[in-house]
């Protein structure tokens, strides 16, 4: 069973999962949950908490979840994103637990961006960094529309996020070269994302060069262990973005990848 979940406060959630509700004919509802005749294998969850703080869906039984989220950008900069959760350094401000990864979802994750960057609206579509809660053992992926106010509470929007969500979630199968994390960029990771849609790599946590560093000036290389171990399918390799890192700081990446015995790949 597959879960879609979504928060009816957050607009572009809403929208969203009302759209799917009504196109796609979710009719039976019990308690929180919509069922459909017709995809019996699909449901969709109302949250009664922010999405961040919903480990609730780790007790549903699901193989999968979708969460429908908006995207919040400072500069008001629209995008269609996608990312796995987790918290990289000892804090969580926004949910989860402090140095704690989720368990990604490298090929659901590629399916989406993939539908998302053939929206022909002018609107990028792009992964973000693993970030955020909630802390899941069910694997997971966050399926965000946003950008200013305007964006996040635009219906058209949401139907066409809609329809490329329902577009990824009825593949049969995703079409990939290899399942890989990636180390270094920044929130937004541009190459990374191109290597996805390109080439097919199909990226599951995603370690930004912000993350590297904790107040202390400790590095979190640590967390590499569980970027590659919480994965829906264990990553092959790892994917550095060179310039991110100085001399110093690619060899200590690289020890740790050694000692996990995972293999890297500079881009």
């Amino acid at each position: 069973m597959r879960g879609i979940v979504f928060d009816k406060k957050d607009g572009a959630s809403y929208n969203v999962a009302s759209y799917l509700i009504e196109e796609f004919e979710f009719e039976e509802r019990q308690g929180n949950i919509y069922k459909s005749k017709e995809n019996r294998d699909i449901v969709i969850v109302e949250s009664d908490v922010e999405l961040i703080n919903a480990e609730f869906v780790d007790s549903l039984g699901f193989s999968i979840v979708y969460f429908l989220s908006k995207h919040e950008s400072n500069a008001g900069i629209g995008a269609f994103t996608t990312h796995a959760t987790g918290n990289w350094r000892p804090s969580a401000d926004l949910g989860g637990k402090p140095k704690q990864l989720s368990y990604a979802a490298p090929l659901e994750m590629l399916g989406v961006l993939r539908e998302e960057s053939k929206i022909n609206t002018g609107i990028s579509a792009t992964y973000e960094a693993t970030h955020h809660g909630p802390l899941l053992k069910t694997p997971s992926l966050f399926v965000e529309l946003g950008g200013d106010k305007k964006m996040i509470e635009n219906k058209e929007l949401a139907m066409l996020l809609g329809d490329a969500l329902w577009q990824a979630i009825m593949q049969k199968e995703v079409e990939f070269e290899k399942v890989v994390i990636g180390i270094g960029s920044n929130h937004y990771p541009q190459k990374f994302t191109a290597l996805a849609i390109e080439k097919g790599l199909a990226f599951s946590h995603i370690f930004p060069k912000y993350a590297f560093y904790n107040p202390d000036n400790s590095d979190n290389t640590d967390m590499l262990v569980q970027a590659v171990e919480r994965s829906k399918i264990k990553p092959e390799i790892a994917v550095i973005e060179k310039h991110s890192f100085n001399a110093r700081e690619r060899e200590e990446i690289i020890k740790r990848l050694n000692d996990i015995g995972i293999g890297y790949e500079m881009v």
